[in-house]
C-alpha cells in the first residue's frame, strides 16, 4: 500500500521548510560576510583618505548607500567612527563628515636606525600614543631583534588600551616579497635573516617586515609631508639610499619586495665600487659615506679652517651631519661637497619623475633633514634633468615626521596586510 495522502503532503512540507531554512541560513552567512567586508572597506578607506562625506565614501568604496548606512551605524555603535559637522554645503548648510575615533584602536610599530629601535604605539589616525627608544649594543641579528622582543610585551602592558596583537618592523636592507625575511643588508653584513619567525616565536604576535625607508615614506604620504597627494615618492638618504613608491597612498612593493631600490641604480658607469658589486651606484655618490669621503679628501688637499664643532676633530670621526652643518654655516668647501652629492641625487630624481610622474617627491633621512642646501640643490638638478612639462608642477618637500616616521609607517603597513574586524572587538 502507498503512503496516506496527508502523510505525503506533510513530508513534502517538512522537506520544503528544511530547504528554505537552509537557504535562509546561507543567505544570512553571506550577508554577514558582506557586512564584515563592507565595514573593513569603510575603515580602510577612512584610514587611507581621512575624513569624508557619505557620498565620497560611497564613491570610493563602491558600496551602496544602504550598505554604507547600515555599516556606519554599526561602526559608530562600536565606537570606531563618528560624524561631525565639519564643512559647509554650497547652500550654506553644515554637511556631516565621517571620521575615525581617535585612540579607539592601538597598533604597534618599530624602526631600527642609529643603533637604536624606536618603538611606538599609534591610533588609526596616526596619533602617537606612546614611544620609546631601545638602544642596541650589538648588530648581531639575533641580539638586535631579541633586544626589541624583550621590551615589546611590557611596553604593550603599559598602555591604557591593549594594542592589536600585530607588529610592524621597519628594517635596513632588502626585504622579501612576503615581508618576513631580510634578504640582504650589506652595511650590517646580514643575509637571509628570518625576522618574522624570530619575533613571532618571541612575542607570539604575527610580524610584518618592511624596509625602513619605505615605512617612513608610507607614514609621510598618509600623515606627513605627502598627505595632500595621492601618488608620491619618498627618498631616504642616510648611510644608504632607498625609495618608496606610493600609489593612492599605498606602497608598491614589487614582485620581490624590491621596488624603490634606487640606491643601486647606476649614475656613473665608471664610478666608485659599490658593495653590491656594481660601479657608480647612486649611494656611492650621494649617501653619507660618500659625503664623508669627499670632505676628508678636500680637507687633506686644501689649507682651510673648516666650520666644524671641534676644529681639532680627527678626520676619521667627521660625519656627514658635521659636513651638512658646516655647509649650512657657510663653509664653502662643505657646501661644495653637499652640492655635488645632491646633484647626483637630483639626476636620479629626474629619472624617477620621468618614469612615474608623481605629484610629489619627499626627501627624508639624516642628510636631507640636516641640510636644506642638499634639498634645494637636488630639486634644482631634478628640474633641469626632467621633462619640463612633468617637473613644473611636481612638489619637492622634506619629511616632517622625523624619529617616529619609521615606526608609524611600519605599524600602518602591518595593519594594511592583516586588517581584520577581530582587531576591533
Amino acid at each position: 500500500m502507498g503512503e496516506p495522502c496527508n502523510y505525503v503532503i506533510m513530508k513534502q512540507l517538512i522537506i520544503t521548510k528544511i530547504k528554505l531554512n537552509s537557504r535562509v541560513l546561507k543567505m544570512s552567512q553571506l550577508e554577514m560576510r558582506d557586512q564584515k567586508g563592507s565595514k573593513l572597506a569603510i575603515l580602510q578607506t577612512l584610514r587611507l583618505h581621512g575624513r569624508m562625506s557619505r557620498i565620497d565614501l560611497t564613491r570610493l568604496t563602491g558600496l551602496s548607500r544602504a550598505t554604507i548606512s547600515i555599516s556606519i551605524a554599526e561602526l559608530m555603535e562600536n565606537g570606531l567612527v563618528y560624524e561631525t559637522d565639519s564643512r559647509m554645503t554650497t547652500k550654506g548648510r553644515p554637511a556631516t563628515s565621517l571620521d575615525l575615533v581617535a585612540h579607539s584602536t592601538v597598533m604597534l610599530g618599530a624602526d631600527l636606525d642609529n643603533k637604536a629601535w624606536t618603538l611606538g604605539a599609534f591610533d588609526l589616525l596616526g596619533n602617537p600614543i606612546k614611544t620609546t627608544k631601545i638602544p642596541v649594543y650589538s648588530f648581531e641579528p639575533e641580539i638586535t631583534f631579541s633586544t626589541l622582543a624583550n621590551e615589546i610585551l611590557s611596553f604593550a602592558k603599559s598602555l591604557d588600551l591593549a594594542p592589536v596583537p600585530l607588529l610592524g618592523l621597519g628594517v635596513p636592507g632588502l626585504v622579501d616579497g612576503k615581508h618576513s625575511i631580510i634578504r640582504s643588508a650589506a652595511d650590517l653584513d646580514w643575509h637571509n635573516v628570518e625576522v618574522a619567525e624570530m619575533m613571532e616565536k618571541a612575542t607570539g604576535w604575527p610580524t610584518v617586515v618592511v624596509n625602513r625607508h619605505r615605512a617612513r615614506g608610507l607614514a609621510e604620504c598618509r600623515y606627513g609631508a605627502g598627505q595632500s597627494y595621492h601618488n608620491s615618492i619618498y627618498i631616504g638618504v642616510g648611510m644608504g639610499i632607498a625609495a618608496g613608491l606610493y600609489i593612492d597612498r599605498q606602497l608598491m612593493s614589487g614582485s620581490m619586495g624590491g621596488a624603490g631600490e634606487i640606491g643601486h641604480t647606476t649614475i656613473e658607469p665608471e664610478g666608485p665600487l659599490c658593495p653590491c658589486g656594481n660601479q657608480g651606484c647612486l649611494q656611492t655618490l650621494s649617501a653619507g659615506p660618500a659625503i664623508e669621503r669627499e670632505f676628508r679628501k678636500l680637507m687633506r688637499t686644501n689649507e682651510h679652517t673648516f666650520l666644524l664643532p671641534d676644529e681639532s676633530m680627527d678626520l676619521q670621526f667627521v660625519k656627514a651631519q658635521d659636513v651638512c652643518a658646516a655647509a649650512e654655516a657657510g663653509d664653502a668647501y662643505a657646501a661644495q661637497v653637499i652640492k655635488k652629492a645632491a646633484s647626483y641625487l637630483g639626476i636620479a630624481m629626474g629619472n624617477l619623475l620621468n618614469t612615474f610622474n608623481p605629484e610629489a617627491i619627499i626627501l627624508g633621512g639624516t642628510i636631507p633633514n640636516a641640510s636644506p642646501l642638499f634639498v634645494e640643490t637636488a630639486t634644482k638638478t631634478m628640474r633641469q634633468r626632467a621633462m619640463r612639462q612633468l617637473s613644473v608642477d611636481t612638489i619637492v618637500s622634506s619629511s616632517q615626521l622625523m624619529d617616529i616616521g619609521g615606526a608609524l609607517g611600519a605599524a600602518n603597513f602591518a595593519f594594511d596586510k592583516n586588517i581584520s574586524l577581530s582587531f576591533f572587538n
